[in-house]
């Protein structure tokens, strides 16, 4: 009996074990609408936003589903950690960067692999790299400003820099790697929409409790907060209660 109960035992924990590495290593692509009063109807303005990837590859078949489908890339952090090979973060930002316009915040990990290495990478697909900054493009004479602040762990957040060239008639995305920051860009500005990660949901989750909050896509008077899980994993390659995800933001005129 004991022996029958021990084995059990074994092959529910192994079930479970099996269970979470394949939750870590899914590719869930969530779409969103939001509707802003600054455009007409008919314009659409479309952001992949991707955070967390660590330790993870790009997969090509979420590029090809991809393809043609975006306007501009937001990678919000941790897009590479210690130990991780130069040429895997090079492959998937050479992927990434083939959707389009790309662009980029520091995680608090990502300088583990050397800061000019990771530049370096960077700067070679062309990627622009969002340090209390801002980068401002164009889609049929409608404007689209994204702004992104430097890794808060580093110490370097400066945003009312960040925000200084923001203009009145700009639809305002803010990146930044941890959520933190949302109530400070609100504070001195008005984005349509804060994207973050960091958080990972917790990872793993027992029903409702977890380290920290699950990811939530959040409709807010005026703007519209978006908290990802992460497309990777940290620590252990396992999730639980907190899906691997990316996201496909589709931004359109309401009137």
């Amino acid at each position: 009996m004991a022996v029958w109960i021990i084995g059990s035992a074994l092959f529910i924990i192994f079930g479970l074990f099996l269970y979470m590495l394949f939750l870590a290593f899914q590719t869930n692509v969530h779409t969103h609408s939001l509707l802003i009063d600054e455009w007409p109807r008919d314009h659409q303005f479309h952001v992949f936003f991707i955070s967390d990837i660590h330790r993870r590859k790009i997969s090509e078949k979420l590029i090809r589903n991809l393809n043609g489908k975006v306007d501009i890339v937001i990678i919000g952090g941790d897009l590479t950690e210690k130990g991780v090979p130069l040429k895997r973060t090079n492959d998937n930002i050479k992927k990434l960067a083939k959707l389009g316009s790309t662009c980029y915040v520091f995680g608090n990990n990502d300088r583990e692999v050397g800061e000019q290495n990771l530049r370096s990478i960077l700067n070679s697909h062309d990627v622009h790299i969002l340090e209390n900054n801002s980068m401002k493009f164009e889609k049929n004479n409608f404007s689209v400003r994204i702004v992104g602040i430097n890794d808060g762990f580093a110490g370097n957040v400066k945003i009312y820099e960040a925000f200084k060239e923001v203009e009145e008639s700009d639809v305002i995305i803010f990146a930044t790697h941890a959520p933190t920051y949302f109530h400070n860009a609100k504070k001195v500005s008005k984005p349509h929409l804060l994207l973050a990660g960091h958080l990972h949901g917790g990872q793993i989750r027992f029903g409702p409790f977890g380290i920290y909050e699950k990811g939530s896509y959040r409709e807010k008077e005026n703007s519209t907060e978006l908290i990802s899980n992460g497309y990777g994993t940290t620590a252990v390659p396992l999730r639980l209660g907190a899906k691997s995800e990316c996201h496909l933001i589709t931004i359109s005129g309401r009137h």
